[in-house]
């Protein structure tokens, strides 16, 4: 279920937006303008939000700003729906990059249809990057693309290169017992710090579900693990749950394997790695 923030100061129209929204499906979150609207970004995730333009405190045009300014919104799409109907208004809001700009009254299936259309365009588009813009991780794909050519490298050169994947072991409880995106969120973490313990040409890669993948090239299988250990044994990553303001620890395992040039199915070693890090729903 996706999630929506709807950023309106009329409670009238925001209460009409959000049954729209919640009866096409998506899960509504409600922000009374967009300094509130900021405050809930802070600790939700959220898939698309959907704004009006004339609020107090921070209008449609500067919360659109705040939000672009920060990097790791690059690929949240942005919707204005306002009474603002003047065509000047919805050429300024096009030309500084929203992805749609809705005028209101709007029918229950124009919010629905324009909602995932522009669902859609984000999920196409974040499948042509190699690495994820709001994570600096390698996408799945194109990790498993330089993960065949390392092999090929390596194998012809005769050197080593091994293969850890680390997965949250409590991603699903995250989920279930707090929210997804309270999980998703600790994913986010997580694969932050991976990242900074990594050596600049290893590859890592978020597979999705609190499981990434780490390439090491020219580390024999001990040296891997070692690397290993070591993160999880300095493993500090917590979240804090809004609500109570409770700190929840996340945990996390690995698996190591090394590459050796006598394998001739290298993508069954690292479908194997992965699927001791299966999520069961």
């Amino acid at each position: 279920m996706k999630t929506v923030l709807v950023v309106e100061d009329s409670n009238t129209s925001r209460d009409v937006t959000s049954h729209f929204l919640q009866q096409g499906g998506f899960r509504v979150l409600e922000a009374e303008d967009g300094q509130d609207a900021l405050n809930i970004l802070r600790s939700r995730h959220v898939d698309l939000i959907l704004t009006d333009i004339m609020m107090p405190n921070l209008d449609g045009w500067g919360l659109y700003k705040e939000i672009r300014a920060d990097k790791s919104f690059n690929l949240t799409p942005f919707v204005f729906l306002s009474v603002l109907d003047d065509i000047d208004d919805q050429i300024k809001g096009l030309t500084l990059g929203v992805d749609d700009y809705l005028t209101k009254p709007v029918t229950p299936m124009q919010l629905i249809a324009r909602v995932n259309t522009a669902l859609m365009r984000s999920e196409r588009l974040e499948q042509y990057f190699h690495r994820n813009p709001v994570t600096e991780l390698e996408t799945e794909g194109y990790f498993k693309k330089r993960y065949m050519q390392e092999v090929d490298r390596c194998r012809d050169a005769d050197l080593d290169l091994s293969l850890v994947v680390i997965g949250i072991g409590n991603y699903v409880s995250l989920a279930r017992g707090q929210a997804e995106w309270f999980a998703e969120a600790a994913a986010t973490e997580a694969g932050a710090v991976i990242k900074s313990e990594a050596r600049s040409y290893d590859v890592v890669a978020d597979m999705g579900q609190g499981c990434f993948a780490v390439l090491r090239p020219n580390d024999d299988l001990q040296k891997a693990k070692t690397w290993a250990e070591g993160l999880v044994k300095d493993w500090d990553v917590s979240m804090i749950w809004p609500d109570t303001e409770q700190r929840i620890a996340v945990d996390v395992g690995f698996t190591c394997d090394a590459i050796s040039p006598s394998d001739e199915n290298a993508l069954a070693i690292l479908k194997k790695n992965l699927s001791s890090f299966e999520r069961k729903w």
